[in-house]
């Protein structure tokens, strides 16, 4: 999520949407220990507070092309959040 988020902020800001590479964090990451799993989850916050300052500050969207992709951004978002809650879930049953 904090990857994806990052690429979003850095797309809407230098208006640059390249492709990526959306299998390296599976590729790369593999089992984490408490402390890193931490890391991860302060990443994630530090990601997601940066593009909400983003949106917000925003004045003027260039185009519907960014609104859109902003939109789209949050609901594939929270999409995958469900599913990380979800996988919770299950795990703790």
């Amino acid at each position: 999520m904090a990857f994806y988020l990052d690429v979003l902020e850095k797309a809407v800001r230098t208006q640059q949407f390249e492709p990526q590479d959306w299998g390296k964090i599976w590729r790369e990451t593999g089992a984490v220990n408490p402390e890193e799993w931490e890391a991860i989850q302060q990443a994630l916050r530090e990601s997601y507070n940066r593009l909400r300052r983003l949106i917000a500050d925003t004045q003027e969207w260039p185009s519907e092309r960014e609104i859109g992709g902003a939109i789209a951004a949050i609901v594939h978002t929270a999409y995958h959040l469900g599913e990380i809650r979800q996988a919770l879930c299950i795990i703790k049953s």
